[in-house]
């Protein structure tokens, strides 16, 4: 029974996000979004959602201006997934994600003299295919994780990361391991 439910809630759901936005939402028929999922496009924002998507409860995805937030099939994200996408997100296939992940590809400018400004730096953000990414990551504007990589809890990524690494935290530095076959 369970099942018949969430599944004619996702159809509403999809159902709804056309209505509401239009072909600016690009989703399958094939989502599970906990009823907390709040997804919002702002501005001219466009959303891809590949199917058999997972989100579970409190995830948040907010687009703004021209940017495109992509995610690909067979992907699960743990609760309180976070994504603020001012220039670009694209999140490859089979990823699984922790929870309280936060994925910015955005930054507030900040100068001595004036402080912190509401202006933003942007740069988008890619994740590879088969990507482990555990629970309280903070992922930062312009970096790209590479295909099969596993990102370690409370890693915070800023830069490229090579495809079939390991990223660990270890005493306040973060290690780079290439995986071996």
């Amino acid at each position: 029974m369970r099942l018949y439910l969430t599944i004619i809630y996702n159809v509403f759901k999809w159902f709804l996000m056309k209505i509401q936005y239009g072909s600016r939402y690009d989703g399958s028929l094939i989502e599970r979004f906990h009823p907390s999922v709040n997804i919002r496009l702002n501005g001219k924002s466009r959303i891809q959602i590949a199917r058999n998507l997972e989100l579970s409860k409190d995830s948040d995805i907010q687009c703004f201006s021209n940017s495109e937030c992509r995610i690909g099939e067979y992907t699960y994200a743990n609760q309180r997934l976070m994504i603020s996408c001012h220039a670009g997100v694209t999140i490859g296939n089979h990823c699984l994600f922790g929870p309280d992940v936060k994925i910015f590809d955005n930054n507030h400018t900040f100068s001595y003299v004036n402080g912190v400004s509401t202006d933003l730096k942007t740069a988008p953000i890619v994740i590879g295919d088969n990507c482990w990414i555990a629970s309280n990551v903070v992922i930062l504007k312009g970096s790209t994780i590479g295909e099969g990589c596993v990102i370690g809890a409370g890693c915070v990524i800023s830069g490229d990361i090579p495809p079939h690494s390991i990223v660990k935290q270890s005493s306040n530095n973060i290690e780079i391991i290439p995986i071996r076959k």
